[in-house]
């Protein structure tokens, strides 16, 4: 089935946010990565690119919340913590250190899109809040494991962004390690 005109957008505009931020994405370069006609942006989303941008924030955030609440249906936060950043590795290296998160844009994206720091911090609470009920579910007391999750997603996103900057994926891998040693130090806590 071929995408409607909507998706199509939503898609582009999730892809060309990832690689030039909100500021750096147009309508043109909408148009052109979506295939669509200019009247199909008004058609579907009234107010223009920031509605867009609000929406494909949503909709990106929806399907990373889906990919995180994957990893943790499992019993091992630090499985969990590993495929989140396995995963952010094979986006930078796919992409030749260019798509960085949609989220995060959309988060700096304030000054054109005014509700995209609040979609952007709804998305970052549902991945927290994921991570901190498998971090609970493993006996990590629950301000610790909201307090760990929080600290997880900043290691995380910051990583990315270092790694595409650097065009390295050294510093997910540090990330991944010290996190690995972070959460399992919790673990063991409990354990005694």
């Amino acid at each position: 089935m071929t995408p409607s005109p909507r998706e199509r957008l939503i898609a582009g505009t999730i892809a060309l946010v990832r690689e030039r931020g909100v500021a750096g994405t147009g309508i043109t370069d909408l148009l052109a990565r979506s295939g669509t006609a200019r009247r199909s942006v008004y058609q579907n989303f009234p107010r223009g690119k920031a509605q867009l941008v609000e929406e494909s924030t949503q909709v990106a955030g929806r399907m990373m919340s889906s990919i995180i609440a994957g990893f943790t249906a499992g019993d091992s936060p630090t499985d969990s913590l590993a495929a989140f950043i396995q995963m952010w590795k094979d986006t930078v290296v796919s992409s030749d250190f260019t798509a960085g998160c949609p989220i995060a844009a959309a988060a700096l994206g304030g000054t054109e899109v005014p509700l995209g720091p609040a979609i952007a911090a709804e998305v970052f609470e549902d991945w927290t809040g994921l991570l901190a009920e498998q971090l609970a579910r493993a006996g990590v007391g629950e301000s610790v494991a909201r307090s760990l999750a929080t600290t997880a997603v900043c290691a995380i996103e910051g990583a990315a962004i270092l790694s595409i900057s650097s065009r390295s994926v050294r510093p997910l891998d540090e990330v991944g390690v010290h996190l690995a040693e972070l959460v399992s130090l919790h673990l063991d806590g409990n354990r005694r």
